[in-house]
C-alpha cells in the first residue's frame, strides 16, 4: 500500500495540471479577497475590520473547487489514457489502487488549502494595511484557516470519489465545474432547506460562513456531513471499480 501511495503521489505531481489549477485557484481567490477589502468602507471600526479579515480567510475555501477538479483528474486521467489497466496489473489489488488515489487526491487538496490560507493571509494583510487597518488573527481567524484547509482536503477527496464513479474525464470535470458554480447557487438559493444537507451547504457550514448561506448547519455538523458525503461516494466508486472491467 505504501509503495502504491508513493507512486500515486508521484503521478499527481507530474505534469502541469497541479501548478495550473493551483495558480488559477489562488489568483481567483485573491481577486475576491481584494474586492472584499476595498469594497468595505468602515474599516476604521475594529469590528468591521475583524469581520472583513474573517471574510478574506473564508474565501480561501473557494479553492476547494479546484482541489476537487484536480482530484477528478487524478482518477480519470488514467481511464482516458488507458493506463488504469497497467496500474491495476502492477498493484496488489483494485482496492489498493482506489485507496491510494483517494489518498493522493486528499494530500493534494490539503496542499491547496495550506497555500490558499497562506495566500489569503498575505493578500488580506497587505490590502488591509494599505487601507490603514490590520488583519485580525483572533481565535475565529485560526478556526476559519483550519476549516479552509479541511474543506480543500475533503474537496480533493470528493473530486477523486466523483472520478471513480463517473470515470469519464470530460464528464467529471464539466459536471464539477457546472455544479460548483451555477448548480449550487441555484439549489442553495432556491431550496436552502434542502441545500444545507448537500456537500456545498456542508462546506459553508464548516467554514462558518453564515453571511453567504444563513441556513448553514453548525460547524461540527457541517464537517461531519461533508466527510460522510465523501465516504459514501468513494465507497460507491470503489464498488463500481471492483465490479467493472477496466
Amino acid at each position: 500500500m505504501r509503495d502504491q501511495f508513493s507512486a500515486e503521489l508521484l503521478k499527481a505531481r507530474s505534469g502541469g495540471a497541479l501548478p495550473a489549477l493551483l495558480l488559477t485557484a489562488l489568483l481567483l481567490a485573491a481577486l475576491g479577497q481584494l474586492g472584499a477589502v476595498y469594497g468595505e468602507s468602515g474599516l476604521a471600526d475594529p469590528g468591521v475590520a475583524a469581520a472583513t479579515s474573517h471574510r478574506v480567510l473564508i474565501m480561501a475555501g473557494s479553492c476547494a473547487l479546484f482541489a476537487s477538479l484536480f482530484g477528478a483528474l487524478v482518477v480519470t486521467g488514467e481511464f482516458r489514457s488507458g493506463a488504469i489497466g497497467r496500474t491495476v496489473l502492477h498493484a496488489p489489488g483494485r482496492s489498493v489502487v482506489v485507496a491510494a488515489k483517494l489518498g493522493a487526491a486528499t494530500v493534494a487538496g490539503l496542499l491547496f488549502g495550506l497555500l490558499a490560507v497562506a495566500e489569503a493571509a498575505t493578500v488580506g494583510a497587505l490590502a488591509l494595511a494599505a487601507r490603514g487597518s490590520d488583519l485580525a488573527l483572533d481565535a475565529r481567524s485560526w478556526g476559519i484557516a483550519g476549516a479552509a484547509v479541511a474543506v480543500c482536503g475533503l474537496g480533493g477527496l470528493w473530486g477523486a470519489a466523483i472520478g471513480w464513479v463517473v470515470r469519464h474525464q470530460l464528464a467529471a470535470v464539466v459536471g464539477l465545474l457546472v455544479w460548483g458554480t451555477v448548480g449550487q447557487l441555484l439549489v442553495l438559493g432556491q431550496l436552502p432547506g434542502f441545500g444545507r444537507f448537500l456537500p456545498e451547504g456542508a462546506q459553508y457550514a464548516l467554514l462558518g460562513d453564515r453571511l453567504t448561506f444563513p441556513e448553514a448547519l453548525s460547524v461540527p455538523l457541517g464537517g461531519l456531513l461533508l466527510a460522510l458525503w465523501c465516504v459514501l461516494v468513494a465507497l460507491a466508486g470503489r464498488t463500481l471499480f471492483l465490479r467493472q472491467d477496466v
